[in-house]
């Protein structure tokens, strides 16, 4: 038969054979009957091993054997085939429908071309021979008619292909939406993530849970020696662990990839250059698709993440847009953990200066002032201390910002223990240089109970308070349980210090008898500056 395959492929592609009846297509074989004052008219498409009936008038059967077939005959002609009598034909008259029931005599047939392609033919017969064959007129009409199912054809396999595509949108729109979900739980972890391996380790099983793969996980990387620490990995059900020492050169070429920081996707284990050599151990070991995240710290190469299917999966456009964004969300997760420790780093070491600094200056102060008050050298040096741990706070949280109930409790803990101190107040953030300010605060009034007020006696009480209305804070200070206290006659430093208050200068101080009592205001937008 002439152009076989192809007309295989476009009958492959059409996707028509053995779809239901369509109204046009049997209107349009009663058409040609009734022009052709025949008792069967038929669709016939000449598939590998049988011609099959898209629509049929005058004849049971859906379907014939090749060998049953006169339609064959028709897909060499350029137009139309007539044969007058089929016993008398050589092609035909063996033929078992002519032979037998329904004992076939007349056969015309069109030929339905579909971009050039014959795929079978549009045909009326009679059940007795025509020696005069069709008129003219018959001939151009069932020509016609033949177009018309071809036209039919055609638009049916345009609204199939726009369905496909409307249908691939939506599948695509569908899988967008459900890898950009799981890219933002992928994001709610790795804020929390505080170690890179576990960074690696969640983005792949992130991938492969969304892209349903077989196995998934990181592996250690020692770039020198090619070889990789695959740690205990994520899988599915039955599936074998690949945990422990591999090296790369054992499974392919790919390892040149990720020694320049390149993705690696591998859709066929036994088909890609990279891997064809291993494809067959890759696909023993349940590994048909693999992707490789490469991870460098410091510029060396040193994790890689990975997911495994260990079936055919073809990743789509959007699939590997995935992947890519699962792997950059990896690297800047890293990234910022870096940045993080590095950070913490600069604070621990300026920390350790400051401190270093701190008592450089208590000792020249000593030296300095040997043999004066002893009282004063000590307390000058309380608030180098007190200043200290500000500024460790602040070290900590990056010279940012610091939150008001640390600095007060750390304040504390430098000249006393927490024991007869009552501390509350909701979250606030300071800005630096009002921490250094509250904490010297702080620092003064406990210093200043421990020698005069309630705290220099075991049954001696303090709560400090704190509030926010609207834009103000307002810390109070209550002492009980101590001595009598009178009101300073001198103003000394630490006088000074509570009379600044919060930065401000906006500050209450009441020497009652039972126990001096104060309050500090200060605007929260000025505090966080």
């Amino acid at each position: 038969m002439p152009d076989a395959q192809a007309r295989y492929d476009m009958l492959d592609r059409l996707n028509i054979l053995d779809t239901p009846d369509e109204p046009e297509f049997d209107n349009l074989v009663g058409i040609a009957r009734a022009v052709c004052r025949a008792p069967i008219a038929l669709i016939s498409l000449v598939d590998r091993d049988r011609q099959w009936f898209k629509a049929h008038v005058g004849f049971e059967r859906h379907e014939t054997p090749l060998d049953e077939s006169v339609c064959t005959h028709v897909l060499g002609e350029p137009e139309i085939l007539v044969i007058p009598d089929l016993t008398q034909d050589p092609r035909t008259r063996e033929n078992p429908l002519v032979l037998r029931d329904p004992n076939i005599r007349f056969y015309a047939g069109v030929p339905l071309r579909v971009e050039g392609v014959t795929i079978g033919s549009l045909c009326v017969i009679d059940l007795v021979a025509r020696p005069q064959g069709l008129s003219t007129e018959e001939i151009r009409i069932l020509k016609a008619i033949a177009l018309e199912v071809v036209n039919h054809i055609q638009q049916r396999d345009r609204r199939n292909l726009w369905r496909a595509e409307v249908e691939r949108r939506n599948a695509n729109l569908r899988v967008a939406a459900e890898h950009a979900e799981a890219l933002v739980r992928l994001g709610d972890v790795l804020r929390k993530t505080e170690n890179v391996p576990e960074v690696v380790s969640l983005g792949s099983t992130t991938m492969a849970e969304t892209l349903r793969a077989t196995r998934a996980g990181f592996g250690i990387v020692d770039a020198v020696n090619e070889t990789v620490m695959m740690q205990p990995d994520w899988r599915m059900p039955g599936v074998q662990s690949l945990a422990g020492l591999h090296h790369f050169r054992d499974y392919g070429s790919f390892v040149d990839d990720l020694n320049r920081g390149e993705l690696v996707i591998v859709l066929d284990v036994e088909k890609d250059p990279r891997t064809a050599k291993s494809g067959k151990m890759l696909a023993e070991m349940g590994i048909r698709v693999l992707i490789n995240v490469p991870i460098f710290q410091n510029g060396v190469f040193s994790l890689v993440g990975f997911v495994h299917f260990d079936w055919e999966r073809p990743l789509a456009d959007v699939d590997i847009s995935f992947v890519r964004a699962v792997a950059d969300r990896i690297q800047a997760a890293i990234v910022s953990l870096r940045a993080i420790e590095e950070r913490r780093t600069a604070g621990r070491e300026m920390s350790h200066r400051l401190k270093n600094t701190f008592a450089m200056i208590t000792a020249i102060a000593r030296q300095t002032f040997n043999g004066a008050d002893r009282e004063a050298v000590r307390g000058f040096s309380n608030r180098l201390i007190a200043m200290g741990a500000a500024y460790d706070l602040l070290a900590h949280e990056r010279w940012e910002a610091a939150k008001l109930e640390a600095v007060v409790a750390g304040s504390v803990a430098v000249v006393a223990g927490a024991d007869n101190i009552h501390l509350s107040g909701p979250a606030v953030d300071l800005g630096s240089e009002s921490a250094l300010s509250v904490a010297l605060l702080v620092h003064e009034l406990v210093t200043n109970s421990m020698k005069y007020g309630a705290l220099s006696v075991s049954e001696g009480r303090v709560s400090l308070d704190w509030s926010v209305a609207e834009d103000e804070l307002v810390m109070a200070w209550q002492e009980s349980g101590g001595p009598e206290v009178v009101n300073p006659t001198r103003r000394g430093f630490g006088s000074r210090l509570m009379q600044a208050g919060l930065g401000n200068g906006n500050a209450m101080l009441d020497y009652r008898p039972e126990g001096l009592q104060a309050a500090f205001r200060a605007r929260l937008s000025d505090l966080r500056r």
